[in-house]
C-alpha cells in the first residue's frame, strides 16, 4: 500500500520533466497556430489597413491642411508674376503712346509726297532726313526688349515692326529723291507708299493686341491706333485697312 501511495505522488512518465503544472504542450507539426498569434497577425492587418486609409484621404485631399510650403511658394511666384505683368503692360501703353506722337509728323510728311490717295512725287520742302529721326526716336521710345509673355512680347514686337516699315517707307522716298524723273523713281514713289501703309496696317495689329492687354489687366480699352492720313479717324474694331498687292502690276521693274 505504501509503495502505490508513493508512485501516485511522482510525476507520470508519460508526461514528462518538461511539461510542467499548468505549461500548454508545444503544437505538434500541421497543428493549426494558438487562437493567440492568429489575433495577433490580425491585428496588425487591421493597422495596415486603417493606415493606408488615412494615406489615401491625405493623398486626396492635397494633405488635409492649409499650410503647404510648395503651394504657398507656387502662390507667391504667381502673384509676383501677375503684378510683373501690370507693370509690363502700363509701360508699354506709354512707350506706345510717346512713339505714336513723334511718328505723327512723319505719317503728316509722307503723306504730303506719296499720299494714301492722290499722285505721288518728289517735293523739294520734304524733309526726310527730320523724319528719319522721328522713326529712330519712336524706336528709343521702346528701351530694352523686357521678359514678358507670349502675348505681350506680340504687340511690343508688332509695334516695332511698324516703325521699322515706316523707317523703310521713309528711306524709299529718299531713294526716289535723288533718282532721275522716269519710271524708276515712279516705282520707288509707289513703294514708299506702299511700305507706308503696311506699317499702318502692322501697327493697327498690334495696337489691337495691346488694347486686349489692358482690358486683361483692368485698365479699359486704349485705343492708340497710327492714321494713313493727317487727321484720319480710325476705326479701333475695323480692318487693317491693307489689301497686298498684285504681284503682276510689277512687271517691267526687274
Amino acid at each position: 500500500m505504501a509503495n502505490r501511495r508513493d508512485e501516485s505522488r511522482r510525476p507520470s512518465a508519460r508526461g514528462g520533466r518538461g511539461t510542467g503544472a499548468g505549461r500548454s504542450p508545444s503544437p505538434a507539426p500541421g497543428q493549426q497556430t494558438p487562437p493567440r498569434r492568429r489575433g495577433f497577425w490580425i491585428a496588425v492587418a487591421a493597422v495596415l489597413a486603417a493606415l493606408n486609409i488615412v494615406l489615401a484621404t491625405l493623398v486626396l485631399t492635397g494633405g488635409g491642411g492649409d499650410d503647404d510650403p510648395i503651394a504657398d511658394r507656387v502662390a507667391e511666384l504667381e502673384a509676383q508674376e501677375d503684378a510683373r505683368h501690370l507693370e509690363l503692360v502700363g509701360q508699354l501703353t506709354e512707350q506706345t503712346t510717346t512713339a505714336h506722337g513723334t511718328l505723327l509728323s512723319v505719317i503728316e510728311g509722307l503723306h504730303g509726297v506719296v499720299p494714301a490717295e492722290g499722285t505721288a512725287a518728289v517735293s523739294p520742302t520734304a524733309d526726310p532726313a527730320a523724319w528719319h529721326a522721328a522713326v529712330g526716336s519712336a524706336v528709343e521710345a521702346f528701351g530694352e526688349p523686357p521678359s514678358g509673355s507670349t502675348e505681350f512680347n506680340t504687340a511690343r514686337n508688332g509695334l516695332l515692326l511698324a516703325v521699322d516699315l515706316l523707317g523703310s517707307s521713309v528711306s524709299a522716298y529718299d531713294s526716289a529723291a535723288v533718282a532721275e524723273a522716269g519710271a524708276q523713281q515712279d516705282a520707288l514713289l509707289e513703294l514708299s507708299g506702299r511700305l507706308r501703309d503696311q506699317a499702318v496696317a502692322a501697327w493697327s495689329v498690334a495696337a489691337t493686341q495691346l488694347d486686349v492687354l489692358n482690358i486683361d489687366a483692368g485698365n479699359g480699352h486704349v485705343h492708340i491706333n497710327l492714321p494713313s492720313r493727317p487727321g484720319e479717324e480710325v476705326d479701333p474694331h475695323g480692318g487693317v485697312g491693307f489689301e497686298p498687292s498684285d504681284e503682276g502690276g510689277h512687271e517691267g521693274h526687274d
